[in-house]
């Protein structure tokens, strides 16, 4: 690879631009309070400290920003407390080293790990920031440059880059997943974000690499990613901050430390329960306008305490991240070796020592066996459980009316893909239930089975089916497509009889016997009654041409999302993430699915195919939690009153959806 090999073994992969040197943040305007100081640490036999030096990054807007600019942490500490901005990780590790920095907030990970690997007496103690989709590189838009041809587009280029730094390492990572030979590359070293604007504007670069605003603005100029931010963290690369001390500052001053860590928790307690009112002091502290204050904060996520402690995080992930980074160093010859671990570098004792949000012992989910999802791979290798820091027991229901008796009752906490007829039936008798993500979605799973021997058909079904039974739940989704089949096709259902059904097997019974001239089931039964020789009247297909559309939801209480919200931000943050890694590419997660699902291979392939998960920006788009819905619930309580299934409906069901969980996630 061509650089500048003598600056870079100078400078020792410490250099990672990040932020500005402007000297002081303007004065922030006056917002409501995040949380109370917590007491001061009473002195005991620690040396007593004047103040404390913090060192942070302007342009980069954080939760804990708002205690920064309301001085939260100097009544907390009893000393005063010195915000001073840096341009770089590597900067702030030089500064702890020199004495000048007690605590750096918001550093890289990668220049922190560089720096202990030399030998420098720093400590991890907390995560300050995740932001995958903050950090990238982005392509000049005259050369057409893709994921699917960088190995030949970029062969020859030049790439304006931070090194040293996450940004250098998530590049690397990039360029070898996409096949381009970093031989043929040149890494010209970056001089700040607004410098890499330039550069990509000027034309002289393939590629510019930055973090935060720089990265909109180049997007906005016309660049285009080359992978996303979800496709890097599908391929392992993780984006975080941290927080960090030297060993000697942890030692003498244990309590400052934790203390500093409470309030930080407390800040992000706060902005994580509800943002808005703290985004204009935000932006205040970062030196920023409000639009690109909220740009970035849309990207970023603050992990509350529990989330850190957990094994995605402190618990060994984030030590094994910076062995892979300085590994990865290693066979790209940028540094001659790494350690055999980091885990010494990591000190959650302070951390634990912290008063962190409420949670419960443990977690109840119901779900549907013999019904694959995707998220079935972090319910069977615990994802859940190691995230959320709580055992999570995953309870099988019959139906999604059991489980809104369930949640009504406090035997169970969120109900995964729960059928939307049976949680919208709820909330218009009344109960507490709050919907807070979209599952999945099936029309071709969810169907009505005709008697092979009966010969009904769509065009002969208003005489066929006269007088006959149908074998179908009620309540739910099947139940709303059978009566709006049969009002479509001129059914008079007053001259059928619907016995209510008991499950999938039983549905597969009742059509077998010849004894009901059409069943309705989901999933795999539905599958089975075909092979078996029935037929479809109406294809999923044709009943969504209609307007029937068949999804699924996810839900709990209003009083649990209210008790812990942060647990229900977490819980969708492992379903959105195992819904990437799923339509990334299926194939390596099928046989794990199944085995969750209790199913066969073969038969979970065919529901599967019949599936799809839709990621966030997907759900809050207006076609689903953005106000479809909502009517899809008016519409489907409407048609039962129509048809004398219900007394009455509400006059609208959107206090029944909160999108703010969701919209916390990565």
């Amino acid at each position: 690879m061509k650089r500048l090999l003598a600056l870079f073994m100078v400078m020792g992969l410490i250099v990672a631009a990040c932020g500005n040197d402007d000297d002081d943040a303007p004065d922030a305007p006056a917002a409501p309070e995040a949380t109370e100081a917590p007491e001061a640490p009473a002195p005991d036999d620690e040396m007593m400290l004047d103040e404390l030096n913090v060192a942070y990054f302007l342009e980069w807007p954080t939760a804990n920003q708002v205690a920064q600019a309301r001085q939260t942490y100097d009544d907390a500490l009893g000393v005063t407390v010195n915000w001073i901005p840096f341009a770089s990780g590597g900067d702030m590790a030089q500064a702890m080293e020199a004495g000048d920095i007690d605590i750096s907030y918001s550093q890289g990970l990668t220049p922190f790990a560089n720096f202990v690997t030399g030998g420098s007496d720093l400590l991890l103690v907390g995560v300050a920031v995740s932001y995958a989709d903050a950090d990238n590189c982005v392509a000049n838009p005259d050369l057409g440059i893709n994921a699917a041809n960088a190995a030949e587009t970029l062969a020859g280029q030049s790439i304006y880059t931070p090194l040293g730094n996450v940004t250098h390492f998530k590049l690397l990572k990039m360029l070898e997943y996409l096949g381009v030979d970093t031989a043929s590359v040149e890494l010209i070293q970056s001089e700040g974000g607004p410098a890499a604007v330039a550069a990509l504007d000027s034309g002289e670069v393939a590629m510019a690499c930055a973090f935060g605003g720089a990265v909109n603005q180049m997007i906005a100029n016309g660049g285009n990613l080359v992978m996303t931010g979800s496709e890097q963290e599908a391929i392992g690369i993780r984006v975080f901050d941290i927080i960090s001390t030297t060993g000697t500052f942890a030692a003498e001053h244990p309590d400052v430390v934790t203390t500093f860590l409470q309030v930080t928790e407390d800040a992000n307690v706060a902005y994580n329960d509800d943002r808005e009112p703290f985004i204009d002091i935000i932006a205040g502290a970062a030196g920023m306008e409000r639009a690109p204050t909220i740009a970035l904060l849309d990207a970023f996520s603050f992990p509350e305490r529990d989330v850190q402690l957990s094994q995605a995080w402190l618990g060994g992930t984030v030590q094994q991240v910076m062995k892979e980074q300085m590994d990865f160093f290693v066979a790209q010859g940028e540094i001659e070796s790494a350690l055999p671990s980091y885990d010494s570098f990591v000190d959650t004792s302070f951390l634990e020592a912290v008063e962190g949000r409420a949670k419960p012992d443990e977690l109840n989910v119901a779900y549907f066996l013999e019904w694959p999802t995707a998220n079935q791979v972090a319910q069977a290798e615990q994802t859940y459980d190691d995230v959320l820091g709580v055992t999570v027991n995953w309870i099988p229901f019959a139906s999604g009316g059991d489980m809104a008796q369930a949640m009504e009752s406090g035997d169970i906490d969120i109900s995964y893909s729960q059928g939307l007829t049976p949680f919208a039936n709820f909330v218009t008798g009344g109960s507490d239930l709050l919907l807070i993500g979209v599952a999945v979605s099936y029309a071709d799973a969810d169907n009505c089975v005709a008697n092979p021997d009966l010969g009904i058909t769509a065009a002969n079904a208003a005489e066929t089916l006269a007088g006959q039974s149908i074998y179908t739940p009620l309540g739910n989704v099947t139940h709303f497509k059978l009566l709006k089949m049969l009002e479509y096709l001129g059914v008079d259902t007053a001259s059928v009889e619907l016995i209510q059904s008991e499950g999938g097997p039983a549905a597969v019974a009742a059509l077998d016997s010849g004894e009901v001239a059409m069943a309705c089931a989901f999933g795999g039964a539905v599958n089975q009654m075909i092979a078996n020789g029935g037929n479809l009247v109406m294809t999923g297909s044709e009943q969504e041409a209609i307007g029937i559309r068949v999804f699924d939801i996810i839900s709990t209480t209003g009083d649990f999302a209210d008790t812990y919200p942060s647990l229900l931000t977490g819980f969708l943050q492992v379903t959105e993430d195992a819904n990437r890694a799923y339509n990334d590419n299926r194939d390596p997660f099928i046989d794990t699915i199944a085995g969750a699902a209790g199913m066969e291979r073969a038969p979970t392939i065919a529901l599967l195919d019949a599936f799809s998960f839709p990621e966030k920006d997907v759900q809050l788009s207006e076609a689903w939690l953005g106000g479809t819905v909502q009517q899809v619930m008016k519409d489907q309580m409407d048609f039962f009153v129509a048809q004398g299934e219900i007394a009455s409906a509400l006059p609208s069901y959107d206090s029944f959806v909160d999108i703010s969980f969701l919209q916390a996630v990565n």
